[in-house]
C-alpha cells in the first residue's frame, strides 16, 4: 500500500468539468527528494499565497523548509505533512503539528491548494481530515495563525468556525499574524 487514504467525494468545480464528483486522496509527505519536489511544484502552482504573505514568488527551498520546520521542543514524530491528490496529481497540502503550543492543541501550519483547485471544496474536505487527526491525537482544539493580508484565508477559517484569539507581530510577513482556533 502506498499510504493513500480516500477522504471522500464532493461536487467539483475543478478544471475537469465533465466529472461531477471527484475523489480526493491523501498521503503523508516525507523529507525525501521526490516529496520535496512535489511540494515545491505545488507551491509554484499557488504563487498568490507567497505574494500575499511574503510579497515574493515561491523560492527554491521553500518546500524543504516547510517540510522540516518545527517549533522548539517538537520532533518530526509530532508533524504530519499531507499531500492531497486528485487523479494521482498533488493539488494541495496540509501541515499539522501534534501538541503545539499546548498538549491538547493541534496546530495547522499550512493548508494550501493549487490556485486552479481553490474554491472547489477541497479545503473543507481536507480540514475534516485534519480535525479527525487532531481528535485521534486527543487534541480537542485546532489552532492556526493567518497573515492578516491573506483575507481569502481569513474568510475560509471564519466560515469553518475558527475564532480570532489575538494578533501578534510577524515582521517576516506582510502583516500581523491573526491567531485563530476552533474545536477539533
Amino acid at each position: 500500500m502506498d499510504g493513500r487514504r480516500r477522504l471522500g467525494t464532493l461536487n467539483s468545480r475543478s478544471p475537469q468539468p465533465s466529472k461531477a464528483v471527484t475523489l480526493l486522496n491523501q498521503r503523508l509527505l516525507h523529507a525525501n527528494r521526490d516529496d520535496i519536489d512535489a511540494l515545491q511544484m505545488l507551491l509554484e502552482q499557488a504563487p498568490g499565497y507567497s505574494l500575499t504573505i511574503q510579497n515574493r514568488l515561491p523560492a527554491p527551498g521553500d518546500a524543504e523548509q516547510a517540510l522540516l520546520d518545527l517549533p522548539p521542543g517538537k520532533t518530526m514524530d509530532d508533524k504530519h505533512f499531507y499531500a492531497y491528490l486528485l487523479h494521482d496529481n498533488v493539488i494541495g497540502c496540509a501541515d499539522l503539528l501534534r501538541g503545539y503550543p499546548e498538549p491538547d492543541i493541534a496546530y495547522i501550519g499550512l493548508l494550501l491548494f493549487a490556485e486552479s483547485h481553490q474554491g472547489c471544496g477541497y479545503g473543507t474536505l481536507a480540514l475534516e481530515n485534519l480535525r479527525a487527526q487532531a481528535r485521534h491525537w486527543n487534541c480537542g482544539t485546532l489552532r492556526i495563525a493567518v497573515v492578516e493580508k491573506n483575507t481569502q484565508a481569513l474568510k475560509f477559517w471564519r466560515r469553518a468556525g475558527f475564532a480570532e484569539l489575538y494578533r501578534t507581530p510577524a515582521p517576516e510577513y506582510t502583516g500581523d499574524a491573526v491567531v485563530m482556533q476552533a474545536t477539533a
